[in-house]
């Protein structure tokens, strides 16, 4: 049975593209001033870029569910409206679609609403998507299918007034596996874990983390939660938000600034009171109505028609490292890796044959900026493989480190300082061409790496065990050198999570070979089977600036080198640019 059939994943409106069309006109009749607009049509997902000509516009995908429909579609988006012909996966399961003009957007929007794909609420002082665990119905370690919760709270907030009209952005997510935390849910506002007690489905629940320049872990609010109630629950959480949320001063306007005034007493008080007022109400309990079973999807005979790799295939066999069994018998999950995040127009098409061919005619993108390829019986792995090279999408290395994460930075964001997604492909040449330092990438294969272009961390640096984000310095006679803070040790385990450490500013261009020596002083100096995560997490600081050596620029510059003036990918001089970002808006 396909995802489609199990659950109603249409979240779209034809109401919401003829209002968009209606205050566009209203706007370009100047009726309505350019901060009204700003902040309308950042609730339907249009986002302004550096370019001031053209915008991003932001499509979601609760859960990262997307049927071959909705791939098809993006495909004529790309092909159509946007510059460079392609979309980008982001980390919180959304498609963004990059250089469209303003005058574009209605069509585009009502091209995607035809396949129940909505852009309402994907930026904004909003309720943003709702991210899950792309395993969700497959993984063996969880406690149940999260799907359906999801859903359920997607359309509780959608469109409501008093879940999105708040002091500033939203997140929630949802994880159903006990052993990895693929949401991430102690970096959201709003976390849920499943869990299963006395017989009765729930969750532990999480509130007030996120990252951004002030990171914070979440604050375990209940250790369980009926399923029943987790909806009304939800609605407690964000109207404490709403009510105690700063709106003068957007910059400390997240729940977890709510969080640090209230006090971890203060706060939960505040929404006892608000529990309280449903409980009063009788609205407490909300019951959801679970879908069928998850069944298997029927025989394909297409899948083995085309050609298959030999069980031989040394690049097929690496391949298979990063295939996951599901657990149901017979069938895998498979991730595709995305080079940093980007999928060509042509290849969307692909993907949606291939969907079509191979599995339930859905995939569903995780929060490393990939695609999971679910219930691909193992007879289909070899013709898969074959089939993902024929597009372009067989990468090897998947959830490993050499799967990049960055942000888009500089090439379209009016806030970052560097092009994160520059450095991205400097570091991937460079972990493949290393040369003598291949036993050490090897070795550190389960470490990941994420860039972001400046300190906001939509790359999500600081929970990564290699984290990078964009900096400046200046170095004299009016020159700046592009530059990366070196984040080390982030990530998830079963406490919650760690931030790395803030350790040494590394130029630029300088990145690639101070990665290398990273990678070689853990081959060094790690103890016996510590993984790299960990190293990073306890190295100290000098042992790391002295490892990395000549590869940062010292004090006194007396070691600048030529081309440290120009940023990754750039031919003209570094001229840090900001401009008005529209996160807050």
């Amino acid at each position: 049975m396909s995802q489609e059939a199990r659950y109603d994943t249409h979240f779209s409106s034809p109401a919401d593209v003829e209002e968009f069309v209606s205050v566009l006109e209203r706007f370009e009749r100047g009726e309505i001033s350019s901060e009204d607009f700003r902040t309308f049509r950042l609730k339907r997902g249009v986002y302004g870029q550096r370019q001031m000509e053209v915008n991003m516009l932001r499509v979601k995908f609760p859960g990262g569910i997307m049927s071959a429909a909705q791939l098809r579609t993006a495909a004529g988006v790309a092909r159509e409206y946007t510059q460079f012909h392609k979309g980008h996966i982001t980390t919180r399961q959304n498609i963004q679609f990059h250089f469209v003009k303003l005058a574009d957007m209605p069509e585009v929007m009502g091209r995607f609403d035809v396949t129940g794909a909505t852009t309402r609420e994907a930026c904004g002082n909003t309720v943003r998507n709702v991210t899950g665990c792309p395993y969700a119905g497959v993984s063996g370690t969880e406690a149940y299918d999260i799907t359906p919760y999801m859903h359920a709270l997607v359309r509780m907030c959608l469109r409501e007034e008093w879940a999105n009209n708040l002091p500033r952005k939203f997140k929630m997510a949802f994880e159903g596996c006990t052993h990895e935390d693929h949401a991430q849910t102690a970096i959201n506002d709003v976390g849920f874990r499943a869990k299963n007690k006395d017989g009765v489905r729930g969750f532990e629940v999480f509130v007030a983390g996120g990252l951004s320049t002030s990171p914070r872990p979440a604050y375990r609010l209940h250790d369980f939660i009926p399923a029943d109630e987790m909806l009304a629950r939800t609605e407690a959480i964000i109207r404490v938000f709403d009510k105690h949320g700063n709106r003068k001063n957007r910059a400390r306007a997240r729940l977890k600034y709510v969080m640090k005034a209230l006090g971890e007493a203060g706060f939960v008080a505040a929404y006892e009171e608000e529990v309280a007022k449903l409980v009063a109400a009788g609205t407490l309990q909300r019951p959801i109505e679970l879908p069928p079973e998850e069944t298997a999807p029927a025989w394909n005979d297409r899948a083995l028609a085309g050609p298959r790799a030999s069980d031989d295939d040394p690049q097929y066999k690496e391949w298979l490292r990063t295939v996951d069994p599901q657990k149901q018998p017979g069938f895998a999950a498979v991730t595709i890796k995305l080079d940093r995040g980007d999928i060509a127009a042509d290849q969307f098409d692909q993907l949606a044959e291939l969907a079509e061919t191979f599995t339930d005619g859905t995939l569903r993108a995780g929060n490393r900026q990939n695609l999971i390829v679910r219930w691909v019986r193992t007879e289909y792995l070899p013709h898969l493989f074959v089939a993902l090279q024929q597009i372009g999408v067989a990468d090897l290395g998947s959830n490993t480190i050499h799967d990049v994460v960055s942000c888009p930075g500089a090439d379209s964001c009016n806030l970052a300082v560097t092009h994160s997604m520059s450095l991205a492909k400097h570091l991937t040449r460079f972990l493949k061409n290393a040369g003598q330092s291949a036993d050490s990438v090897e070795l550190a294969r389960t470490a990941d790496i994420k860039i972001s272009g400046c300190p906001n961390s939509c790359g999500q640096h600081h929970v990564a065990a290699i984290g990078f984000h964009g900096t400046v310095r200046h170095v004299g006679d009016g020159k700046q050198v592009p530059e990366y803070q070196l984040h080390l040790g982030g990530g998830f385990d079963a406490d919650g999570v760690q931030f790395g450490r803030h350790i040494v500013k590394i130029p630029a261009r300088r990145a690639g070979e101070a990665l290398l020596r990273l990678l070689d002083l853990y081959r060094d100096e790690r103890e016996d089977g510590e993984e790299a995560r960990a190293f990073f997490r306890r190295v100290a600081k000098e042992d790391v600036v002295a490892a990395l050596g000549d590869a940062l620029l010292d004090s006194q510059f007396t070691n600048l080198r030529e081309d440290d003036v120009f940023d990754l990918g750039q031919e003209r001089t570094f001229d840090v640019a900001i401009g008005r970002g529209e996160c807050a808006a």
